[in-house]
C-alpha cells in the first residue's frame, strides 16, 4: 500500500462520493441514491447509481462500480496513488512520503523515468531545431507562419538524421536501456544487438497529459517518405485512445466550448489565431474514450475537419461519438481553403471567428451531407433523399429539435411535413420495437449463461459473491457463515482479501464499510470486482430460505477448495481424507441465530 490505510479512509470519508461525481455529471436524488447518465458507456436512460450511504457507485448498464477512488481512476485515467493525491488536494490533506512495495516503488520510478526521458527528449530535440542541423525544420515551421513564441510555448523540436543520436544523449543521463525501451523512443534492433532512435529527421510536436507532462511524441516527416506523421507507441503514460493533441492548453483556456479538428498545424495555428479552446486527434479515429476526455474540458464541440471528402466521412464518424456522450455538436466548415490552418493564413483569425460562430448543428450538416448525394430535380431522387433524412431525424431525441429540421428538410425536398413526419414516427417505432427485441435476446443470453455457469467456475464466483454481500450485511449471517468457513477457502482473490477484512473488523468489534473495502485494492478492475459484491441486492425475508441459499453457496466454495487442493495431494492418505470432507459436505447447514 503507498501510503497507511488510515490515511487512504480518512481522504476517502473527506470526499463525499456524490458531490465528488457531481463534478463530472448530472445527478437526480431518488429516494436514498441518486442517478445520472452513465460516463462509462453510451446511454440515454439513467442508469447510474450512487449511494451516499454505502458511498459507492453502481452502474445498472455496464455494471461498473467502485467507490471514490475507482471513479477518479476511471475518469481521469490514473493510477490509485495518483486518485489519491488528487482527492487528497481536493480536501487539504497533506500526504506524507509514500510508503512503496517493491513492486510499486519500481514501477512508480519507472514511471517517473519516463516521463524525465521525455522532458530530456524534448529539450534535445528543442535544441536540435535551433542547431545547423535542423535549420530546414526551422524553415518549414517559419514558412507555415508558426511564430517563435508559439514554437516554444509547443516545444517544437527536430530529431536529426542518424539512427541512435537521442539514444546516446540518453544514455549519457544515465537512463537504462529498460527504461529507454519503455519509453517508446528507442527500439532494439532486428537482431537485438543495439537500439536505435524511433524518430529521425522529423519535425518533432511534443504531446503533454491533462497535467502539462510531455508523455509522447509526434513526427511529421521533412523529406519524402512514409510515414508522412508517425506517433510515439502507447507506454505506461501515454494512451492513444485517451489523448488529445493540446488538450492541456485547451484545460487552461476553461471555456465551455471546443474546437476538434484534425491535425497538430491546424491546432496550432488555430490557437495562435487566438482560440485556445482547439485539440487535434493522434491520427487515430475518434472514440468514446476521447469523448470522455473532452468531457472535462468542455460540454459543446465545433468539428472542423479538412474540406475534401476524408474529412467529410471523419466528421460522420464522430458525430454520433460525441452525440451519444452527451455533447451539444456543431460542424464548421472551411471554403477557399483545404484546412484551417491555410484558411487563416488565406483570410486571418476574423474570418475564422466567422466561420466558427456560423457552425451548424450536426443534424443539419448530416442531411446536408445526404443531399449531395441526390439530385433534388428527380422526383425518385427526392423520395429516396427524404427517406435518408427520415432516418438521420429519427434518431434526434429532441422533440424541438426534430420538428424544426423536420420542417426545414420538407422544404427542401418539396414534400409535406406531416408525410415526413408520419414516415420518422414509423422509423422510430420500428427502432423502438427492434431494441426490445434486441434487449430481451441479450437478458435471455445473460439468464442462460448464468444457468450454463452454475455448474462451473462462474457458479463458484457467484456463490463467493453471495456470501460476502449477505455477510456484510447481516452481522447473524456473518457469523453463521464464517463458523463453517475459513476466509483462505476463497479461490477468487479479491473475494479473498474480502472474506480477511469482513472476519478481521468484526474481531475489532466493527462494522466493515463497502467504500472502505474497495479502498483495500489499487487494481481499477480489482476495485470493480469487489463494488460488484456490495452493489448485490439480497431479499430474504424467509429465513428458511436464507439459510438454504447460504448452505448451498457455502458447501459449493468449500467443495471447489477441496477439489483444487486434492489436485495438489501428496500421497494416497492425504487423497482419502479430502474425499471423506466433500462426503461431509452434504451435512453441512448454517443456521442464523437470533442473537
Amino acid at each position: 500500500m503507498l501510503y497507511p490505510r488510515e490515511l487512504i479512509d480518512e481522504i476517502r470519508e473527506q470526499n463525499d462520493i456524490v458531490s465528488v461525481i457531481s463534478e463530472y455529471i448530472t445527478l437526480k436524488q431518488k429516494g436514498s441514491s441518486y442517478f445520472g447518465l452513465c460516463p462509462f458507456h453510451n446511454e440515454s436512460t439513467p442508469s447510474f447509481s450512487v449511494s451516499p450511504d454505502k458511498q459507492f457507485y453502481y452502474c445498472f448498464g455496464c455494471g461498473e462500480s467502485g467507490n471514490v477512488y475507482s471513479f477518479i481512476m476511471r475518469m481521469e485515467n490514473c493510477d490509485f496513488p495518483e486518485a489519491v493525491k488528487r482527492l487528497a488536494d481536493r480536501a487539504h490533506i497533506a500526504l506524507p512520503e509514500p510508503e512503496y512495495s517493491a513492486e510499486a516503488a519500481r514501477n512508480e520510478r519507472l514511471k517517473q523515468q519516463i516521463y524525465e526521458m521525455h522532458r530530456a527528449a524534448g529539450r534535445y530535440y528543442y535544441a536540435a531545431l535551433h542547431s545547423k542541423n535542423g535549420e530546414r525544420a526551422l524553415e518549414y515551421l517559419n514558412n507555415r507562419g508558426v511564430r517563435e513564441d508559439i514554437q516554444k510555448k509547443f516545444g517544437l523540436g527536430y530529431a536529426p538524421s542518424g539512427r541512435n543520436h537521442l539514444c546516446e544523449y540518453l544514455r549519457k543521463k544515465g537512463f537504462s536501456t529498460e527504461a529507454m525501451l519503455k519509453s517508446g523512443l528507442v527500439m532494439e534492433s532486428r537482431d537485438g544487438r543495439g537500439l536505435y532512435d524511433r524518430f529521425f529527421n522529423r519535425l518533432m510536436f511534443p504531446i503533454f497529459d491533462m497535467q502539462g507532462r510531455p508523455i509522447a511524441f509526434g513526427g511529421r516527416v521533412i523529406d519524402k517518405g512514409e510515414p508522412k506523421y508517425l506517433n510515439s507507441p502507447e507506454t505506461m503514460v501515454f494512451n492513444k485512445s485517451r489523448t488529445l493533441y493540446g488538450m492541456n492548453f485547451a484545460r487552461a483556456a476553461r471555456k465551455s466550448e471546443i474546437i476538434l479538428v484534425e491535425g497538430y498545424m491546424d491546432m496550432i495555428s488555430i490557437y495562435q489565431a487566438g482560440f485556445p479552446n482547439v485539440v487535434a486527434g493522434l491520427g487515430t479515429a475518434f472514440n468514446a474514450d476521447h469523448a470522455r476526455t473532452l468531457r472535462k474540458l468542455a460540454d459543446s464541440v465545433i468539428l472542423l475537419y479538412d474540406s475534401d471528402e476524408a474529412g467529410t466521412r471523419a466528421a460522420l464518424r464522430a458525430i454520433p461519438v460525441l452525440s451519444e456522450g452527451g455533447f451539444n455538436v456543431k460542424v464548421a466548415r472551411v471554403t477557399g481553403a483545404k484546412d484551417a490552418d491555410e484558411f487563416i493564413k488565406k483570410y486571418g483569425a476574423e474570418a475564422f471567428g466567422r466561420i466558427i460562430v456560423d457552425a451548424v448543428s450536426h443534424i443539419t450538416f448530416r442531411i446536408s451531407c445526404a443531399g449531395k448525394n441526390y439530385n433534388l430535380q428527380n422526383a425518385d431522387h427526392r423520395v429516396r433523399f427524404a427517406e435518408e433524412a427520415a432516418k438521420i431525424l429519427a434518431g434526434v431525441s429532441n422533440d424541438i429539435e426534430r420538428d424544426v429540421y423536420t420542417k426545414e428538410t420538407a422544404a427542401a425536398c418539396g414534400i409535406d411535413e406531416d408525410s415526413l413526419k408520419s414516415r420518422i414516427r414509423k422509423i422510430m417505432d420500428a427502432s423502438e420495437s427492434e431494441f426490445l427485441k434486441e434487449a430481451e435476446k441479450r437478458r435471455q443470453r445473460v439468464y442462460d449463461g448464468k444457468r450454463a455457469a452454475e455448474s462451473g467456475q462462474s457458479g463458484v464466483n457467484e456463490a463467493q459473491k453471495t456470501v460476502l454481500s449477505l455477510s456484510a450485511e447481516n452481522e447473524g449471517v456473518r457469523k453463521a457463515v464464517f463458523s463453517a468457513l475459513k476466509p483462505e477457502e476463497f479461490e477468487n482473490r479479491v473475494y479473498r482479501t474480502l472474506a480477511e477484512c469482513i472476519c478481521e473488523y468484526a474481531q475489532r468489534g466493527e462494522k466493515a464499510e463497502p467504500a472502505d473495502m474497495i479502498s483495500l485494492f489499487e487494481d481499477i478492475e480489482d476495485q470493480n470486482t469487489a463494488a460488484a459484491v456490495f452493489a448485490k441486492k439480497n431479499d430474504y425475508e424467509d429465513v428458511a430460505k436464507l439459510e438454504k441459499e447460504l448452505s448451498e453457496n457455502v458447501r459449493k466454495i468449500k467443495d471447489n477448495h477441496i477439489s483444487i487442493i486434492m489436485l495438489k495431494a501428496p500421497n494416497a492418505e492425504e487423497l482419502k481424507k479430502l474425499v471423506e470432507e466433500k462426503r461431509k459436505l452434504n451435512e453441512l447447514h448454517i443456521t442464523i441465530s437470533d442473537s
